[in-house]
């Protein structure tokens, strides 16, 4: 390995309600590097044999966490409708990300993982602020306890409380912004979620029908939807997007910035940490719920109000992730 591996702080729930360690998938987005030349790097950081599909997928099987796929964006490989993708993708590379995607790993493992990010940066990764056409992003994938835990509907309505505080920590780059994928929450879906206490995900999935019908949100909550409730799921989302059932969250905020030197996949790992520790905490939890009633009944507050009293609360609380 090409850098020494930094412990990931745990999160507050560290096991399913099945007693197994939850694990966490992890996807990086760049340009530089192309498929086989990611997949080839990878294999020398971690063993591994590589298989080219010939078709801008690359899989590096065998490797210390399992098989790990190497892609040009899946989405829009597989489209049929892009008159561009008749030429060729490679003219759009540095434009397209290049995608690596790891299976579920534990929290020591995702400590060795991060490595890459130094390895990648050796051979010309780029992330989301080399450039302004760069809008790639990480995404963070934590298994959840239980769909309907209890843990689980509080994490839901922690992030959708802390989501504009998330927004300004990240200073999430203006590409990303203007593009469809991260879309912010609904204010309405914020609303319903502090002022419900929900007891199962199904109910969260009914409040979430209201104001959502895509995936392009900076927390994708429909593979975790279409896992524990499938037959709830095909009534309530009318969507086109391919949804892959998984018990996970799926985090797609944080950007992409594996060119910085001081940059790693702890960061992103951090600010979705930040979420779990909300959720932990009853009383601050509480308290976020109690403050936004108040900023939700006075139209012409500004976002900033908001994002600062988040700030406040997480301060007078010592819940600072990385305090």
């Amino acid at each position: 390995m090409t850098a020494t591996a930094t412990p990931f702080p745990p999160l507050p729930i560290e096991t399913t309600a099945a007693g197994d360690e939850r694990l966490t998938g992890i996807e990086i987005e760049f340009a530089g590097p192309t498929e086989l030349e990611t997949g080839k790097l990878i294999a020398r950081e971690f063993g591994g044999t590589v298989q080219d599909d010939g078709q801008h997928s690359v899989t590096v099987c065998d490797t210390a966490f399992g098989d790990i796929e190497v892609e040009l964006d899946i989405t829009l490989r597989k489209r049929k409708d892009l008159p561009f993708l008749k030429e060729g993708l490679d003219a759009f590379r540095g434009l397209i990300p290049v995608e690596v995607v790891t299976p579920p790993l534990s929290r020591a493992q995702l400590s060795e993982f991060n490595t890459i990010c130094a390895a990648l940066r050796g051979i010309g990764a780029m992330g989301s602020r080399t450039g302004v056409l760069l809008g790639f992003g990480v995404h963070v994938n934590p298994e959840v306890v239980a769909p309907d835990h209890r843990f689980t509907l509080d994490t839901i309505t922690a992030y959708a409380l802390l989501e504009p505080w998330l927004r300004r920590k990240e200073q999430v780059d203006t590409t990303r912004r203007m593009m469809p994928f991260v879309g912010a929450w609904p204010r309405g879906l914020i609303s319903e979620l502090a002022n419900t206490r929900c007891d199962s995900l199904a109910e969260v999935m009914q409040i979430c029908a209201r104001h959502i019908a895509s995936r392009n949100q900076s927390l994708d909550l429909l593979p975790l939807f279409k896992h524990a409730e499938p037959e709830l799921f095909s009534r309530l989302f009318d969507t086109t997007d391919k949804t892959s059932a998984r018990p996970t969250f799926h985090f797609r905020l944080p950007d992409s910035r594996i060119d910085e030197a001081d940059w790693s996949l702890l960061q992103p790992w951090q600010l979705w940490r930040q979420v779990e520790l909300v959720a932990a905490n009853p009383d601050l939890l509480s308290a976020l719920r109690s403050a936004w009633r108040t900023h939700d009944a006075a139209w012409f507050e500004r976002k900033s109000v908001w994002v600062e009293t988040i700030d406040g609360l997480l301060s007078r609380h010592n819940a600072k992730a990385d305090a």
